[in-house]
């Protein structure tokens, strides 16, 4: 007969395999034996053998169902990425223990880890059903909902969170909510409650830094914004106050975006003369474009610590003193060759698409290549792609769209094949901000809650006097702006 107690003492001892083979040999004379089929599968799942590990604990769940032994069904099925399955197990084990709040808050937290965001919030909701003052439940339920484009919910899930605890984080999420919601004025004084609880917070002084740019407010905008990422400041020496020192080198460096670069180097030629000499260091993408487009500036690609000032390419105009109501060089800043192929030599109007940026960036400002489609049906247009990693492979199932971006090197040889088009149609992105610097004519869709940098304007810009903007008239909601789109190309091709 199998010494069982043997078995667990080996087990503690970390002596798997001897553990393991006694569990076996009971199992043999005791098919399915909940408790010893419990064990085993805790060994399996402790050698990562989660297809054995799940066996047994489904043994152990058929013999006696109870909160110990689905939670460990879960658990298997959750290192699987089965996670339909082990969701609907925690769901049993709550069942069984269901005044535990800690279990039901762990389980909550695995969900959203798994991005299983409408079970997490259905085990948050279990866990305030239990202790109802949980004031961090209610602020990740208000997450949760936001994953879920729910700003309803979410704003009334973070509103109980403060009624219960004036709290950071709460505070904080529903400051950024309301400015995605172009609420900027409650967004600014939630944010700054939430500075009063937390004062050093680098990700709310940029919020409220942000949210006082979006209504053109320069002073107070950059007053908060520049307080972001303190560290990079470090990384350089004696930072710009905007005064003139015309025996001295600035360094201009950046700590942001393409797009970023492409928008604020506008600024480079005002600040020239303020100093003997100018660097500029950015990345290798963008050094052939602005070393042809500013010949006076010294553009580089590494910092030889060889300057007097430094300053963020992005704070040059507020030290120049140059508010929204004075920006610059907007009919095209940039210059470059146009650069010919076969691909081009068409009658039709040649018409540009860009629909997905950075990946890993934000997600309201992608649109699927499908939702485009009825632009592709209009007389006399032929469209290029100019997405560099289509990753999720979309124009394949568009041969009418010629591929340009799997071909594109760096920022130089993309608008010199930009220069081409009659027209292009962008989502916001680094190729907007190139297409409207070089005076190309851009359609511009913008997501409902879009950057500060495009302000609440609906059409135009001050950017760029060749942007045209379609803006998105609810979340997540392209269908409109697309249907004005079509309007336009129809009543001009």
């Amino acid at each position: 007969m199998a010494d069982i107690q043997e078995a667990l003492n080996l087990q503690s001892q970390g002596k798997l395999d001897e553990a393991q083979k006694i569990y076996l040999d009971f199992l043999v004379e005791n098919p399915k034996q909940p408790d010893v089929s419990n064990l085993l599968g805790l060994i399996y799942l402790q050698k990562q053998n989660f297809q054995e590990a799940q066996k047994y604990f489904e043994y152990a769940t058929q013999g006696f169902p109870c909160a110990e032994y689905y939670q460990n069904l879960g658990l298997a099925f959750y290192k699987q990425k089965i996670f339909e399955r082990s969701m609907q197990c925690f769901e049993k084990a709550i069942e069984y223990e269901a005044g535990n709040v800690d279990f039901v808050r762990n389980f909550a937290k695995m969900a959203k880890t798994a991005a299983q965001v409408d079970y997490a919030i259905k085990f948050y909701k279990k866990s305030l059903e239990i202790e109802p003052y949980d004031h961090i439940g209610w602020n990740n339920i208000g997450l949760l909902y936001e994953e879920k484009h729910d700003y309803k919910s979410a704003k009334t899930a973070y509103v109980k969170s403060i009624k219960i605890k004036k709290n950071y984080e709460a505070m904080h999420n529903l400051g950024v909510l309301y400015r995605v919601e172009r609420n900027f004025q409650e967004s600014v004084r939630c944010l700054k409650d939430a500075l009063k609880l937390n004062p050093t917070s680098e990700k709310t002084l940029l919020a409220l830094g942000m949210s006082y740019l979006s209504q053109k407010d320069f002073k107070n905008g950059y007053k908060y914004y520049m307080a972001k990422k303190p560290e990079i400041k470090t990384l350089y020496k004696n930072h710009w106050d905007g005064t003139e020192h015309k025996d001295k080198t600035l360094l201009v460096y950046y700590d942001s975006g393409f797009g970023d670069q492409i928008m604020f180097c506008r600024y480079l030629n005002f600040v020239k003369d303020k100093f003997k000499n100018v660097k500029f260091l950015t990345h290798v993408s963008l050094f052939n474009l602005f070393k042809t487009n500013f010949p006076d500036i010294d553009v580089v690609l590494n910092n030889d610590g060889n300057y007097d000032y430094s300053d963020n390419i992005m704070y040059l105009n507020y030290h120049l003193g140059m508010d929204f109501d004075n920006i610059p060089v907007s009919d095209g800043y940039l210059k470059v060759e146009k650069s010919f192929d076969e691909s081009f030599n068409t009658t039709k109007k040649k018409i540009g698409l860009f629909w997905q940026g950075n990946y890993d960036g934000y997600k309201n400002r992608a649109i699927a290549l499908q939702e485009l489609e009825p632009l592709f049906g209009i007389e006399n247009t032929q469209f290029y792609g100019f997405v560099k990693e289509d990753k999720l492979n979309q124009i394949k199932k568009y041969p009418q769209i010629i591929d340009i971006g799997k071909d594109l090197t760096d920022f130089a040889y993309t608008a010199s094949k930009l220069m081409n088009l009659d027209l292009f149609i962008t989502i916001d992105t680094a190729a907007a901000n190139l297409a409207g610097a070089l005076g190309v004519k851009t359609f511009l869709l913008l997501p409902y809650a879009s950057e500060w940098r495009w302000f609440s304007d609906t059409q135009t810009t001050p950017w760029y006097n060749s942007i045209t903007i379609f803006k998105q008239q609810s979340h997540w909601d392209w269908a409109p702006a697309i249907k004005e789109i079509q309007k336009e190309l129809k009543n001009s091709y």
